[in-house]
């Protein structure tokens, strides 16, 4: 048997194998490590009040890297102070820049940058709320009721269709809308989304409205001789008679009659009072007006128009302190100063001190002060100073001065002073006088000078007729007060031989009552005296007369009267006065008689007559 041998090389052995497997495992360990990051380094620093470039180049010494940043975007010459032991390099760099710049690492770089801050998000300065409003028993859309906002006095109207859309701001805090409608219950609804939203609002009827206050009048009884006169009580409706109150007396004797006529004219006047006032109003204010019952207060208000100004559309809900109108202005109240170039309108009451240009218009009260060039209207009652240069006119009572150029009225009760070159009306005055060229009043307590004063109900007039020596037939017309009145006098003598044609002439007397229908007279009046054949242009004589009477009544409207006078006569010309053949009563001449070139008589006279009294 033949072995054949096979030859081979030398085998590796296991372990220069398992040598060479580990190197190239560890080879690759090694290249895949990453190397130590340098903001994980960990080094220790002290530095006090150091510049901060200085302080960084000091940390990459320490770290064995540098800083890369731009000096315009970092403030390297600030000084900095910081105490670190063994710390990592990103929380002592937090520490130094208090979280304001990001760190890049690039190699042996670190790399600073401004930390950008993330962009606000504007919120919007004002958002909408929009619906409707809508009655929550029947389902039917309310138009014109009214939303608002009383701090910013933003408001709205709903429209025909009940729809809404009022505009609010963002920046407020929790933001309540009130809503208002006549005849509804209000509602108040608290805001706390500031964004665009729809919100529907129901309104439930008020069922529970007030009654109106009731007065008493009374329903005369006719008399009977066997029965003494009775008055039963009838209620019946009455409107407020706050602005009217006391400027109709009346008297029990025709209060049947006059009684309707008062309530009457209360329920005209208040219509009047609350339409008038309410035409100055914007559609919206006048909206407003009628259905918020709030009361808004503001310390001043601006405005050029009065749907134009600080207190926007809620300008008749509003009572502000101060008040400045550049043309015209509108609000509920005033309470301390008010100042217009055109007009100043008044919803309700003012306080204090009101001035315009052309005129101040006011619904209610004034108490204070007011001044106008045209027009002063009060639709209330007022008290304090009142001047114009036309026309005031307060429509409740008075209390206090009025000035006026032309005319004064107060539909109510005057307790003060009315002084005007024109006329002056009062309803009643209780106190102080009334001072002008035409005076009228209701009733007067007091004394009304004037040219022609006439006081209806407690005045005196008479209209008196008679003879005396100077003419046949005289007639006069006295009225005003016992105490003072005008006197319109006009004497005729036709064609009366050796007399003046006529005369015309005013004065002033006074009467004092002596009892049992008696009473005294005292009168001074001038006269212009016409001769026959005279033109007005040559008119000349002049006739003074002083006389005193004695009356006597006849029942209620007629009076006898007689008494004595002085006359003096003044002319241009000499001997007007002719003695002879005259006729009628006969003059006691003082002095010289006349003839004898004189221009100036002067006699003793005797006046009879009847009177017609009020």
């Amino acid at each position: 048997m033949v072995v054949s041998k096979i030859y081979s090389p030398r085998p590796i052995t296991r372990i220069r194998i398992t040598q060479l497997l580990f190197l190239l495992v560890a080879l690759a360990f090694i290249s895949a490590a990453p190397a130590e990051d340098i903001l994980d380094k960990r080094i220790s620093i002290r530095v006090n009040n150091q510049p901060l470039d200085e302080t960084l180049q000091q940390i990459g010494e320490l770290g064995n890297f540098s800083f890369s940043y731009s000096p315009d975007m970092i403030d390297i010459k600030a000084r900095v102070s910081i105490n670190a032991s063994d710390e990592r390099v990103r929380d002592i760099l937090n520490a130094l820049f208090k979280n304001k710049v990001t760190f890049k690492e690039r190699r042996k770089y670190i790399i600073l940058q401004k930390k950008e801050e993330p962009e606000k998000t504007e919120e919007p300065e004002e958002f909408n709320l929009n619906g409707y409003i809508i009655d929550n028993r029947t389902g039917n859309k309310l138009a014109n009721a009214s939303i608002y906002e009383s701090a910013t006095l933003a408001s709205a109207v709903s429209n025909q269709y009940g729809y809404y859309k009022i505009r609010l701001p963002a920046s407020t805090g929790t933001i309540r809308l009130e809503v208002r409608k006549e005849e509804y219950v209000g509602k108040s609804i608290s805001i706390t989304s500031k964004q665009d939203t729809y919100l529907q609002i129901n309104l439930n009827p008020d069922t529970l409205r007030p009654i109106s206050p009731i007065s008493q009048t009374f329903t005369s009884v006719p008399e009977d001789s066997l029965y003494h006169r009775i008055e039963i009580p009838k209620t019946q409706v009455a409107y407020s008679k706050e602005a009217i109150s006391d400027t109709l007396p009346i008297r029990d004797s025709d209060n049947h009659v006059i009684g309707r006529e008062y309530e009457r004219f209360v329920k005209t006047y208040q219509k009047v009072q609350n339409s008038f006032v309410s035409a100055f109003a914007s559609a919206k204010q006048a909206v407003h007006t009628r259905n918020i019952t709030d009361t808004l207060y503001r310390p001043f208000q601006a405005s050029v128009l009065p749907f134009l100004g600080t207190n926007h559309g809620l300008s008749g809900n509003i009572i502000n302190d101060y008040s400045i109108n550049f043309l015209a202005g509108y609000s509920l109240g005033v309470d301390k100063f008010e100042i217009g170039t055109f007009v100043n309108v008044v919803r309700g009451n003012v306080k204090g001190f009101q001035l315009a240009g052309i005129s101040n218009i006011v619904g209610k009260n004034v108490s204070g002060f007011q001044y106008s060039n045209f027009l002063n209207l009060t639709l209330g009652n007022f008290e304090g100073f009142q001047g114009n240069n036309v026309i005031n006119y307060t429509g409740g009572n008075f209390s206090g001065f009025q000035l006026a150029g032309v005319g004064n009225v107060v539909v109510g009760t005057l307790k003060g002073y009315q002084f005007s070159l024109g006329y002056n009306y009062a309803n009643t005055v209780r106190s102080g006088h009334q001072i002008g060229t035409v005076n009228y009043a209701d009733s007067s307590a007091t004394v009304p000078f004037g040219l022609f004063s006439y006081v209806r109900r407690n005045g005196y007039r008479r209209y008196e007729f008679g003879t005396d020596e100077f003419s046949y037939f005289n007639t006069a017309f006295k009225t005003g007060m016992s105490r003072f009145y005008n006197i319109f006098t006009l004497s005729f003598n036709g064609m009366a031989p050796n007399k003046p044609l006529g005369s015309l002439g005013y004065g002033f007397g006074t009467a004092q009552p002596l009892g049992k229908g008696w009473a005294a007279n005292a009168d001074l009046t001038a006269s212009v005296v016409f001769f026959k054949d005279q033109k007005i242009e040559e008119i000349n004589a002049g006739l003074f007369r002083f006389s005193i009477s004695i009356e006597k009544k006849l029942g209620n409207k007629f009076a006898l009267f007689a008494g004595p006078s002085v006359s003096l006569l003044l002319s241009t010309d000499q001997d007007i006065l002719k003695i002879t053949d005259r006729k009628g009563l006969q003059p006691i001449w003082l002095g010289a008689d006349p003839g004898s070139g004189q221009q100036v008589y002067h006699w003793l006279g005797f006046q009879a007559g009847i009177r017609f009294c009020n």
